[in-house]
């Protein structure tokens, strides 16, 4: 995972970051608190990986949170992930399909 390129042609993708697993920011779409929110979901990667572990799922690669008005996907690629806002938010199960397909087989 190098860059957003993969996020920036999704229309329901309204923002996202990139970054790796000790928060460092790395790159930005359409966010102007890129650090902090790095910083904030570096910090939820590991411990999501954690728990994935712990429950026997193994290293978790994505995690999909939605409320009712607001919609996060995380996806996680060795040492660096992507968070991006999704809106709408009956958007998200369609984005999630993009991204699979987006990844290449075993990836």
């Amino acid at each position: 995972m190098q860059d957003l390129a993969m996020v920036t042609n999704i229309p329901e993708i309204k923002s996202a970051v990139l970054g790796d697993l000790e928060g460092t920011f790395l790159d930005a779409f359409n966010e102007t608190d890129g650090e902090s929110i790095v910083a904030v979901m570096g910090y939820l990667a590991v411990a999501l990986q954690a728990a994935g572990t712990t429950l026997g799922l193994g290293a978790l690669r994505r995690v999909a949170l939605a409320s009712a008005r607001h919609a996060s996907l995380m996806l996680v690629d060795g040492n660096s992930f992507i968070s991006a806002v999704v809106d709408p938010v009956s958007a998200l199960g369609a984005v999630e399909k993009t991204f699979d397909a987006a990844r290449p087989a075993g990836g």
